[in-house]
């Protein structure tokens, strides 16, 4: 990282120049600051758009990824959809509970959405199969979906975690 020395000499011309040198260092940190964000936040979306792009689920997959700014000169890297919380920590009980977050979220395995992931036979549902869902081909349910849900793909869990190995790395290419 760039590291700046500023020598002041105490009378008036060499004060104004060293006010001169820290605002100009103040916008090159600032612009650099705004770039870093930037990076982080593209990596953000790039890694969380892959991991829900090819969860293993049941159903339809509308889960969208974006960068949001937020006040104070932050960003939060958002996943949007109806199936965002049933990728990131699974369904079913037939699926191991083993997202490291979903006790801190209340992600209780099988009781959100419907709580039909209770259900060790699986559940139906009409739409697209997804994944692993099977369609019905006979009797009263015919064309409808069963599953058995889908195992938590801790999407978002593991971008988390690609941005912090990838910080540092970002760090070092931005503020040159």
């Amino acid at each position: 990282m760039s590291r700046k020395v500023i020598r002041v000499e105490l009378n008036s011309s060499s004060i104004d120049n060293a006010i001169k040198q820290l605002q100009q260092y103040k916008k090159w940190l600032m612009e650099k600051s705004k770039e870093f964000l930037s990076a982080l936040g593209e990596l953000g979306v790039q890694v969380a758009s892959a991991n829900f792009s090819t969860a293993q689920y049941d159903g339809t997959n509308d889960v969208s990824v974006q960068v949001e700014e937020r006040e104070g000169g932050r960003i939060a890297i958002v996943a949007v959809g109806n199936a965002t919380l049933f990728i990131e920590f699974g369904t079913g009980v037939r699926y191991p509970d083993d997202h490291p977050e979903a006790a801190k979220n209340q992600m209780a395995r099988g009781a959100y959405g419907y709580g039909l992931g209770k259900l060790q036979g699986g559940w139906r549902y009409k739409g697209d199969p997804g994944t692993n869902g099977e369609i019905i081909t006979s009797g009263k349910h015919a064309g409808e979906v069963h599953t058995y849900g889908n195992p938590a793909n801790m999407s978002m869990y593991n971008t988390i975690r690609e941005i912090e190995e990838q910080f540092e790395e970002i760090a070092r290419r931005v503020f040159v």
